[in-house]
């Protein structure tokens, strides 16, 4: 308990330090100018783009578990938006673990067997990265030194999350030993169930071994996923007023998109706006009112749709948000 308040009172303080930078940046008399000439009619338009993308991601989870456990599309989206909303309240990734939860409790599917599927998901959703490297020398872009800082330690985790999983594909009895010395500190009691889960999470980082053919998909649903996702993005800067290409767009959305991977405040507020403002203005060249529009409205529409699939998906689950948080800490 005392962990997760102090992660959270962490998480506060950052999103408090991240809108006093953004402020400093806009000017809410042309913020709210582009706010006065804005077409709301394209709404449905943003939001279906949007949606897509996370229907993809989702399916993409299914297919890497489904040796493990064959779930209909539907109820995988709703397992996937689940997991989603508890992230986006806890800033501690604790949305990841609360999807093996809900299939340990609905599926009898032990956490051990679940979570290298969403390790490896998680990988999947470093490889954008690499598209990043690519677009790089195609575009005119102002790189400051903190936008190559995490270019290059996002490709950094991505690497290291290559190896380890090559490794423990490869020589997985010296995996399990690596995670056995790990688990060291822990008490005499807890040993035997550590062991037990390190020796099962190790086996099934080795799920997608000999299925090229879906590993593959698996990466085009990625690539589906993040274009998708950035044509909306490019669809709210250009109803704003923007006249920056799509890849262009891509290019910042996708960094930011792998931005995610890092501790962020709940419900992303103030690392959203002013990572927004240090992608899309300082290196890409928007205007930083027009942006500061655009990321409030964004992010304002994609918390409404967070949380309206998250809870309707919690009611079709029939799974308490307060319960679901519980059961991450037993």
């Amino acid at each position: 308990m005392i962990k997760k308040n102090l992660n959270l009172i962490i998480g506060i303080i950052l999103g408090i330090l991240f809108l006093i930078l953004w402020l400093h940046i806009v000017d809410w008399q042309k913020l709210l100018w582009y706010f006065n000439n804005y077409d709301l009619t394209l709404i449905p338009l943003f939001s279906g783009f949007y949606i897509f993308a996370y229907l993809l991601r989702s399916w993409r989870w299914r297919l890497i578990l489904k040796p493990e456990l064959k779930m209909g599309y539907i109820y995988c989206f709703q397992v996937f938006m689940a997991g989603m909303l508890v992230n986006y309240v806890i800033p501690v990734r604790a949305g990841e673990l609360a999807k093996s939860v809900i299939l340990k409790n609905k599926d009898k599917l032990p956490v051990s067997r679940s979570l290298p599927s969403i390790f490896i998901d998680k990988i999947t959703d470093l490889f954008p990265i690499m598209l990043i490297i690519i677009l790089l020398p195609l575009l005119t872009i102002r790189m400051n030194k903190a936008l190559y800082l995490i270019v290059f330690l996002l490709l950094v985790i991505y690497l290291l999350f290559l190896v380890f999983l090559f490794f423990a594909v490869n020589h997985r009895n010296k995996a399990q030993r690596i995670l056995a010395f790990c688990f060291r500190p822990f008490p005499a009691s807890w040993k035997r169930k550590l062991d037990f889960f390190a020796e099962n999470f190790i086996d099934g980082l080795a799920i997608m071994q000999g299925r090229t053919p879906e590993y593959l998909l698996v990466y085009l649903l990625t690539i589906l996923a993040v274009l998708s996702e950035a044509f909306y993005v490019f669809t709210v800067f250009h109803a704003f007023g923007s006249t920056a290409g799509y890849f262009m767009i891509l290019f910042g959305y996708t960094l930011m998109n792998l931005t995610y991977i890092l501790p962020t405040p709940p419900a992303q507020i103030g690392s959203n706006q002013f990572m927004w403002a240090l992608i899309f203005s300082f290196a890409l060249g928007i205007d930083e009112n027009l942006t500061g529009a655009a990321v409030l409205f964004s992010h304002l529409l994609t918390s409404f749709w967070i949380f309206l699939l998250g809870i309707i998906s919690l009611l079709a689950l029939k799974i308490k948000f307060k319960e679901l948080v519980s059961f991450k800490k037993k």
